[in-house]
């Protein structure tokens, strides 16, 4: 049994936005002009970005976090591959996690299988294989249709676990992918694959995909709650159906944090950083207002057993994140954590005893906010709040799980 692992994320924001941002544009994805880019601000800014990873790196983090946005200020990875690549130089005992290359996206599923083995052969086997259907604003600008996505998502991911366990050359029959030689090389270095993770958002055909496949699951919402409780459970659920049990190594959850020596010192320091990035970087993709651009042409892929689950739940009036309209209501959401190491751990470790979460994936960088806060909310972070989280999380899940086992030796639990 594993303590709790740490992460730290990195999306890459365009910290550079004027201040009227928020007033003079409708969103912050796919239609955002990119005459805002500023080469003379910018400059040094992937290097920056990298250095604080390998700086996380250095403090004892279990690993960098990755992923793959296209048109918007919000991510500024098209290709995380490439940061990938760095951090393999850069970095020397943290899993590198690429969460994950939207595969739809790509015309070949055979080049991310390649690029990946190439990852994990600079690596020394520290890649992690995440991978996604792209979602949002991600088919909508690249124009992929939405009905065809989720047939396609999982033929590419079936495809390139087979190259990688399958000596080649052999035929792939696909419906979307046919090719008369599959034989990639390199090939990866851990065998019989890298670990692969795969993000969602509770719907149950994910699930159980993800389930049959003994990939690890990542709850992609950032509000921490009962809903993360429920995703944990539904998740246990249907891993036992295909014979598995639920581990917390196989569960994921994202959160946003800021440390400092005191809440009101944590506050004052971040307060800037965060409302950049929930009134900037959010704006169109997760606020109401402002164009929302949810899907690619064609229709929505999103189940008809999810769609139902997702109403639900859903509740009129309640604010999506990026629509908080005060500090009160943020915490309230418990998407950004912000407070002396005593209060970030204590709100954390309540979020880890109600879902049971083995991988905690924590954006530190958030909006606009400067570096040398940055480090200082990561070193602090490290120091004083890390310790901890993996002494109890290893002590409650070797309990907890202990039990667990004994119960369903015993017939008392699926």
């Amino acid at each position: 049994m594993k303590p709790v692992q740490l992460f730290c994320w990195h999306f890459m924001a365009y910290p550079y936005l004027a201040k009227d941002f928020d007033e003079k544009y409708d969103s912050g994805w796919v239609t955002v002009p990119n005459s805002l880019w500023d080469n003379e601000q910018a400059k040094g800014l992937y290097q920056e970005y990298i250095d604080q990873l390998a700086y996380a790196d250095g403090l004892g983090f279990d690993g960098s976090v990755l992923n793959e946005h296209h048109q918007n200020i919000y991510g500024l990875m098209p290709s995380p591959n490439l940061i990938a690549a760095a951090l393999t130089q850069r970095t020397t005992r943290g899993k590198i996690v690429i969460l994950g290359n939207l595969l739809p996206l790509h015309l070949n599923p055979m080049r991310m299988a390649e690029e990946y083995a190439m990852l994990d052969q600079m690596s020394n086997g520290r890649l992690i294989a995440g991978f996604a259907p792209g979602g949002g604003p991600e088919t909508f600008n690249y124009d992929v249709p939405s009905a065809t996505s989720r047939e396609k998502f999982w033929e590419a991911v079936d495809l390139i676990v087979r190259a990688w366990t399958e000596d080649g050359p052999f035929a792939h029959e696909g419906r979307y992918y046919p090719l008369r030689y599959v034989n990639p090389w390199p090939k990866p270095l851990q065998k019989p694959l890298p670990p692969i993770w795969i993000p969602g958002s509770r719907s149950a055909s994910t699930l159980v995909e993800v389930a049959k496949r003994g990939f690890s699951y990542f709850l992609s919402s950032r509000s921490h709650g009962g809903e993360t409780h429920k995703a944990q459970q539904q998740f246990a659920e249907i891993l036992a159906q295909h014979g598995d049990s639920y581990q917390p190594s196989r569960f994921g959850i994202l959160m946003s944090a800021y440390v400092s020596d005191s809440d009101r010192q944590a506050r004052e320091e971040c307060e800037e950083g965060v409302w950049y990035f929930l009134k900037n970087c959010l704006k169109g993709h997760l606020r109401r207002e402002g164009r929302q651009l949810t899907f690619g042409p064609g229709v929505p892929y999103i189940p008809a057993p999810a769609w139902r689950e997702y109403l639900k739940g859903y509740k009129p009036g309640r604010p999506l994140l990026g629509d908080v309209a005060n500090w009160e209501e943020l915490d309230a959401s418990q998407s950004i954590i912000v407070g002396s190491p005593e209060t970030v751990y204590r709100r954390i470790w309540k979020i880890v005893e109600q879902s049971k979460a083995g991988n905690l994936l924590i954006q530190f960088h958030i909006g606009n906010l400067p570096a040398e806060l940055t480090r200082k909310s990561t070193a602090l972070f490290a120091r004083k709040v890390a310790p901890a989280l993996r002494d109890d999380s290893l002590r409650f899940f070797e309990k907890h799980f202990a039990v667990a086992a004994k119960e369903r030796e015993a017939g008392a639990l699926p």
